[in-house]
């Protein structure tokens, strides 16, 4: 879907791009079964032991190491410079002069090839040293004994600034890489907390309206029907849309641009998540009775035109152009939808939108919580049979120096001043849980005081354009409405100060009933939804729907999550 591919984009843009220049920072050869995971994990314990100095998390190989790996090219719109290859870069550069390491990829194939030329790879066990994999083949290659258990090269050799990153969130994300005590990867850590939506919402339409901020649903119930009903836009026609969804945020799952995801939340429903129940046991959260209540609140918002009522086909990107029109007043989405598609709407002479971030309601007097998931779909890993484990910790150490450490240059190793992507050229990245948060706080309090002194280049660049905004510039009104004051992470602050989440504890790989029948059970689940939603189906529909996922496969996945969980 168009959509999906720009909201990736964006969020990689953000996480990587954005939070790099932006916000300081912050996206082998046959096994052989003799030669065991611990065995290489005690072998590296028992030389550091012997030799103290080789545990120095940034030492340098003398003499200088070769690891292969494979990866998947950067896609066109990568422009190399001059002498510039995947093979000879910064990063390349950075690996060789500071580490002592030479990469040397046996394979490099386009993103979309990837998947297919790694699975033959598996299926041959011509596996390189060093490489990523996905949480389903992950799982694989730990059934199989073909990854080195990195337990004690992680104590040993990462640097206390790898740690303090990599387990900034308590270990949450870091314990997805556990199996049986053992720690099999390294993710790709992510930011679990910059998931979580919020109501961007046209504060420009509520002054016009004399209508108060909605701190609760019915309150933005209520919005939403003056929204549609009391011309906010003033052009004297009913062309104003209250809430405004996309069709592939049906299921509840999170799109980061026009979700249905938080509406669900507001009733305590969880669609999509695997959450615990009073026994202990893992419960789908599609199919509990919060479910049902909220699907019947959606019901009645649909009939009385408070949501789009095309919004079955309309997909992401048709209703940011509907915003751009400014024909809409209250979407729920991600933090950096004032990066794309509410600055095209800033910047609309015609109309240009209000627009700011405001927390999540809640039906009741209960709190708000928002369902998160492991944001780690990136696992580093080590062949079972490459006698230097320890040196995957130590690239991730060199990454963390470059780009978060105190003496870090993003602009050499993150996105250059002219925005291009030089950190796509890393081997293998981690990102701080709370990066965007603190930037925040940091660019905050140099605000208040006036003082940009103590910042670092990075969040310098992003105080400058607070600044700029302020003066005037409605062209940095993007970033200001992230890092600014009131900005979106100002929301994040306090969902994070008051824990206003639910954790979906289901991480695993597929099971077999989610590999076979997993599509269909969704399938179900969306023309179900969609039919309610609309009017077409009764409220009851719902029932029939729970006990159908039942029969059709979903007892069994229940059983094989709980399974996972206790395994856990």
């Amino acid at each position: 879907m168009k959509h999906q591919r720009i909201a990736k984009l964006i969020t990689l843009v953000l996480v990587a791009s954005m939070i790099l220049v932006l916000a300081a920072c912050s996206s082998s050869k046959n096994t052989q079964q003799e030669t065991t995971s611990s065995q290489a994990s005690d072998s590296v314990s028992s030389e550091a032991s012997a030799n103290p100095e080789i545990s120095d998390p940034m030492a340098k190989y003398d003499p200088p190491i070769t690891i292969t790996s494979v990866r998947p090219d950067l896609g066109t719109n990568y422009k190399y410079d001059a002498d510039e290859t995947i093979d000879n870069n910064v990063w390349t550069k950075a690996y060789q002069d500071n580490l002592g390491i030479n990469i040397k990829f046996n394979w490099v194939v386009p993103v979309e090839q990837y998947p297919q030329k790694f699975g033959v790879a598996i299926a041959s066990n011509d596996l390189p040293d060093v490489f990523d994999v996905n949480m389903k083949d992950f799982k694989l290659l730990i059934d199989n004994d073909a990854i080195a258990d990195l337990t004690s090269v992680y104590e040993q050799y990462a640097s206390p600034l790898t740690k303090s990153v990599i387990e900034a969130d308590g270990g949450l994300v870091l314990g997805t890489a556990k199996f049986n005590g053992k720690l099999m990867a390294i993710p790709e850590t992510q930011s679990m907390l910059d998931n979580i939506e919020m109501i961007w919402i046209r504060q420009d339409w509520l002054k016009k309206l004399n209508l108060p901020m909605p701190k609760t649903m019915d309150e933005l119930v209520k919005t939403a029907e003056a929204f549609v009903s009391q011309d906010p836009d003033g052009n004297g026609k009913a062309d104003t849309l209250g809430i405004a969804i996309n069709k592939e945020a049906i299921s509840g799952a999170l799109t980061g641009w026009a979700d249905i995801a938080p509406i669900f939340y507001a009733y305590h429903a969880y669609p999509g998540g695997w959450i615990k129940d009073a026994s202990g046991n893992l419960v789908f959260g599609t199919i509990q009775p919060e479910v049902k209540t909220a699907l019947a609140a959606l019901q009645d918002m649909y009939s009385k035109k408070l949501i789009d009522r095309e919004f079955g086909v309309k997909d992401g990107t048709k209703v940011a152009e509907s915003t751009t029109a400014g024909k809409i007043g209250i979407v729920f989405g991600a933090m950096w939808n004032s990066l794309w598609p509410l600055n095209s709407s800033k910047e609309n002479e015609k109309d240009p939108g209000d627009w700011i971030a405001i927390p999540l309601v809640s039906s009741d007097d209960k709190p708000v919580l928002s369902l998160v998931s492991s944001p780690a779909t990136n696992y580093h890993v080590v062949n079972k049979n490459f006698e230097h484990p320890e040196a995957l910790i130590k690239m991730i150490n060199e990454w963390v120096e470059n780009t978060m450490g105190p003496n870090a240059d993003k602009n050499k190793y993150g996105t250059t001043p002219q925005g291009k992507e030089v950190f796509k050229m890393s081997m293998f990245r981690i990102w701080g849980p709370k990066q965007n948060l603190e930037i925040y706080q940091t660019v905050l309090a140099a605000l208040q005081s006036k003082d940009p002194s103590q910042l670092n280049a990075s969040d310098k660049t992003t105080y400058d354009k607070v600044i700029a905004y302020q003066g005037g510039d409605i062209k940095n009104w993007g970033t200001a409405a992230i890092f600014g004051p009131g900005g979106s992470q100002s929301i994040l602050e306090q969902v994070d100060k008051n824990n206003q989440w639910i954790f979906n504890e289901y991480y695993g790989a597929p099971t077999q009933t989610q590999i076979d029948k997993g599509a269909t059970l969704s399938k179900i689940q969306n023309e179900v939804f969609l039919k309610i939603i609309m009017g077409k189906e009764s409220i009851d529909e719902f029932d029939k729907f729970v006990e159908q996922w039942k029969k059709l496969g979903g007892d069994q996945l229940t059983k094989e999550v709980n399974d996972w969980y206790k395994s856990k």
